[in-house]
């Protein structure tokens, strides 16, 4: 595939968007020798952190420049195509690419980007879990480092470290979490990353979950999937894809010339359903358990309790159908799947002080997983105290009070008590609804309720999006 940076006509470079890992790009660009100019497109970076930049030898402008004098225009999928240097790159036929495949291109003119196993993970829905259950399974065999929202792991045998905090899911992200790595006195033999809107390209497997709960991007010019599909052409042609079976009808509308037999795809059906199905691997959901249908084979798999297992199911077949791609022995993939009691925040039920709670705050919640929670905890007949919000300075897109404001109106009824946390939250709190200013005090204000009430009938239910 053609390389931009390795054009010797490839000189001069403005790299918009210096937010969403557009910082690190350009730095990175500096250590290659580029002249880098980063544009502050959001208008988010102060005075001092421009002066840094200034002093590491980037040029800083703010909103846009004219772009006469650069020979390549990095910019992220997500920002409106109207803006005036995108709009300047077309009528001046100035190449232009993408944050996700400039982090594709600079790992292929570095020696970080050799690892012979590297794993890219995007998609709607279920990438945290998907990455974690592959890594889990990868690391009984290898040495894996995890990056996803929770943080950047080491794991080795089965066991995670974690070992930095901090870094965005951007594309960006995979350059910080490649030094790193390397900083570490470890030979790292596999690498997964959870990415948004896409794959940056440098990895030998591309996953996309699921298109569930598609959203609009670019000024609500395109949507999500569209980006995530696209940014498959960012990888090499022995690139080997696991996809959810329904990107299939993207794949044929886009018209992307990808070799079909680099492709799997998966799917799940729920005990029921029309079990007719059309992919490599099909998950076959039965109560608690589930089996998954490849070829002639069935394989079945017995599930622990304390989680919500079903909301597992997208990331169970996922890291599954990657990991039979991969060649991992079938042994350290039932044993991941078997010893699985879900992750912190994801429909994951535990017992603090003699009080049941059912944790699902995470920087991926939404209405709908709010809803599924409430819905799971009214099953097991409990009085539940809800804790539902936002930590919006955490989050690059909140939980809109419009929604929470509607689910309210609908079950309010279903909850025994109900905590709003978050600014924009305020508002909604009348009557016997409470309100707090962050997780943390939404969570103790939950528990010194529940001591009031009977701890055997009560459930707290945290649904706050935050990172944890």
């Amino acid at each position: 595939m053609y390389c931009h940076l390795t054009d010797p006509a490839i000189k001069n470079i403005a790299v918009l968007d210096m937010t969403h890992g557009g910082v690190i790009i350009a730095r990175k660009l500096k250590e290659l020798e580029f002249n880098v100019t980063g544009v502050d497109v959001y208008g988010t970076l102060s005075v001092e952190q421009c002066s840094y930049l200034e002093a590491d030898g980037i040029r800083m402008m703010e909103k846009s420049c004219l772009i006469d004098d650069f020979d390549l225009l990095i910019s992220p999928v997500h920002l409106y195509p109207d803006h005036v240097m995108l709009r300047q790159t077309r009528d001046k036929h100035i190449p232009s690419i993408s944050h996700h495949r400039a982090v594709g291109e600079i790992l292929a003119c570095t020696d970080t980007g050799n690892c012979p196993l590297i794993i890219e993970v995007t998609g709607t829905k279920a990438k945290t879990s998907t990455a974690s259950l592959l890594a889990d399974m990868i690391s009984r065999k290898l040495t894996v480092v995890l990056h996803t929202s929770r943080g950047l792991e080491l794991w080795e045998d089965g066991v995670c470290q974690l070992i930095h905090k901090g870094l965005s899911i951007a594309p960006g992200s995979i350059l910080q979490v490649m030094d790193i790595a390397g900083s570490l006195d470890k030979k790292i033999e596999a690498y997964i990353f959870e990415i948004s809107l896409g794959v940056t390209g440098c990895g030998s497997v591309g996953i996309i979950t699921t298109f569930d709960m598609d959203y609009m991007i670019a000024g609500k010019t395109s949507m999500a999937s569209e980006a995530k599909v696209k940014s498959l052409l960012n990888c090499s042609e022995n690139t080997l894809f696991v996809l959810n079976e329904n990107c299939k009808k993207a794949l044929k509308q886009l018209d992307l010339p990808l070799a079909s037999e680099n492709i799997s795809t998966f799917s799940i059906v729920n005990k029921g359903e029309n079990e007719t199905h059309n992919s490599d691997y099909c998950l076959n959901v039965h109560n608690n358990n589930f089996s998954i249908i490849c070829g002639e084979e069935i394989i079945e798999f017995c599930l622990v309790e304390g989680y919500d297992a079903k909301s597992y199911m997208t990331a169970f077949a996922a890291s599954c159908a990657a990991a039979f791609e991969i060649s991992i022995p079938l042994k350290n993939v039932k044993e991941t799947i078997q010893q699985f009691r879900g992750l912190q925040g994801r429909m994951q039920e535990m017992v603090e002080e003699d009080i049941r709670l059912l944790d699902n705050s995470n920087s991926g919640m939404d209405i709908v997983s709010v809803e599924k929670a409430l819905d799971h905890c009214l099953k097991s007949r409990k009085r539940v105290i809800m804790v539902l919000g936002e930590e919006a300075a955490q989050v690059c897109e909140g939980l809109p009070p419009e929604d929470v404001a509607d689910l309210v109106g609908r079950r309010l009824e279903d909850m025994d008590e109900l905590i709003l946390v978050g600014e924009r939250m305020k508002l909604l709190a009348t009557g016997n609804i409470h309100y707090t200013k962050s997780f943390d005090i939404g969570k103790t204000c939950a528990m010194e309720l529940a001591r009031k009430k009977s701890t055997a009938e009560v459930i707290i239910v945290l649904c706050v999006k935050c990172f944890r």
